[in-house]
């Protein structure tokens, strides 16, 4: 964590709370592919910080927004509570709890539990922020490193900007970035963490992200889709909706790999090349 973002998360800790003493306050990075959240307390309090950085407005996030979404959620209980959107940081409450672990995440159990959970989020009432996915692309397309560029990477973008979309099964409030990481086991109830990425969007697409954020295979997507498809605020008609899931599985590739490109030269660091790669590859990008 760099100086400047400590000073600047500690000035909107005492902005918010001026009887507290500064050298209280312990500040520590959360971990996660952006490394923009941070843990603060100062034995009263228990704040996450999260900042609205540069970069990422240009992947799409815009804290402001975040913290429309989050106040949307209040009374639902399944995710973190505002405290205060100060300049260039929103301030969340820390909820203690247990990160949920790689193998307990695909267990058929949990994956109950998971799609109780997402079922009730899909049912809720849109955040009125609405996915713009080919603006998005093209937002990426800016971005990337023009030296990775191939004629076929060309062919491919024109094919993704010009042609139809599948149409829109149930538009939906959606969380987009469900990982184990992003989930918590707490006193009060299984909880979703990190809304930057939130949008509303088709339950297709939502899924679609959800089943290859997480590289399920058949029977972990099957075990999901048992239990949304039984949950009273599921979408009931299972055909249906795996038909759409795989209709907006090229997307939601398209749309990973163009983030990683993007991320890749924002940073320079090779992982976001790594998780590039087998995107590439199954889309026949080679140089």
């Amino acid at each position: 964590m760099t100086l400047n973002n400590h000073d600047c998360l500690l000035r909107a800790l005492c902005r918010q709370w001026p009887h507290t003493e500064v050298s209280d306050w312990k500040i520590r990075s959360l971990s996660g592919l952006t490394n923009e959240s941070y843990y603060a307390t100062n034995g009263e309090y228990h704040v996450v910080g999260r900042r609205q950085w540069r970069q990422g407005k240009q992947l799409g996030v815009n804290r402001r927004r975040e913290s429309a979404i989050l106040r949307h959620l209040g009374q639902v209980k399944i995710a973190p509570q505002v405290i205060a959107m100060v300049p260039h940081w929103l301030l969340l409450e820390w909820l203690p709890g247990r990160v949920i672990g790689q193998n307990e995440f695909s267990q058929p159990d949990f994956l109950q539990k998971l799609a109780a959970l997402l079922a009730i989020l899909h049912h809720q009432p849109l955040f009125g922020y609405r996915l713009q996915l080919r603006h998005q692309l093209e937002s990426y397309w800016l971005q990337i490193d023009k030296a990775r560029l191939t004629p076929r990477w060309l062919r491919l973008h024109k094919h993704f900007i010009s042609s139809p979309m599948p149409s829109i099964l149930k538009l939906s409030p959606a969380h987009m970035d469900v990982h184990y990481g992003n989930l918590l086991n707490t006193s009060w109830g299984l909880k979703l963490i990190d809304w930057e990425y939130a949008t509303d969007t088709d339950i297709g697409f939502a899924l679609a992200t959800l089943f290859r954020t997480n590289h399920w295979g058949d029977s972990q997507q099957q075990d999901f889709l048992n239990s949304y498809c039984c949950q009273p605020s599921g979408y009931l008609d299972r055909t249906r909706l795996e038909r759409q899931i795989k209709r907006w599985q090229p997307w939601v590739d398209y749309m990973f790999l163009m983030w990683f490109e993007v991320r890749w030269r924002q940073s320079g660091d090779p992982q976001f090349l790594e998780l590039a790669q087998p995107l590439r590859l199954s889309f026949g990008l080679t140089f």
